[in-house]
């Protein structure tokens, strides 16, 4: 015994599998990458602890390196993080602005490699750990915007006269250039 069905006609070209939804899905796809980048920005900057080797040098995120507490009285070099201390003798490139409280003019003689000046002029001097000494031989220019700054990074306690320790981070320059704008 055979069943028929009673079909209406055209119904079978009419229940073809697609996709209805397509530009709601594309809308929401497009809404979503924003938010997808930023959590991968995030979390790829916290597991790697703001350290990528590119090629033959180590580019290092300079708010990053000085992210940690550090007693500039009683520090020792072990309350750095190994990621950083690691990074003793290593080309590395920084990202940041030449502070220079002791120079004037447009060819200075010495730097210190700070995230943000603005942060420093608000709340005082960077702390010892957010700062990175950087030494060279001749006079250079001054940049008075975000510069590149390549050199052998050296993670060392530096201590002056009465004790204090003065400097965590310290750099002999082998290039600087004004940072490209984004």
């Amino acid at each position: 015994m055979a069943l028929d069905y009673a079909v209406e006609p055209g119904l079978a070209q009419r229940v073809k599998p697609r996709l209805q939804n397509w530009r709601l899905i594309v809308f929401v796809a497009a809404l979503c990458i924003p938010f997808v980048w930023m959590g991968y920005t995030l979390l790829s900057e916290s597991l790697t602890n703001g350290i990528h080797q590119h090629g033959n040098y180590i580019s290092a995120d300079l708010k990053s390196i000085g992210q940690f507490p550090f007693n500039d009285q009683a520090g020792t070099l072990t309350d750095v993080p190994k990621a950083y201390r690691e990074l003793d003798g290593k080309r590395v490139e920084l990202n940041g602005m030449m502070w220079s409280p002791a120079s004037a003019g447009n060819n200075i003689a010495e730097f210190q490699l700070v995230y943000n000046i603005q942060k420093c002029c608000f709340n005082g001097p960077p702390q010892v750990q957010e700062r990175v000494f950087v030494h060279f031989k001749k006079k250079i220019e001054w940049y008075n915007q975000l510069a590149d700054v390549t050199g052998t990074l050296h993670v060392r306690l530096k201590k002056n006269d009465m004790g204090q320790i003065y400097s965590v981070y310290d750099m002999d320059l082998e290039n600087i250039q004004a940072a490209a704008i984004d």
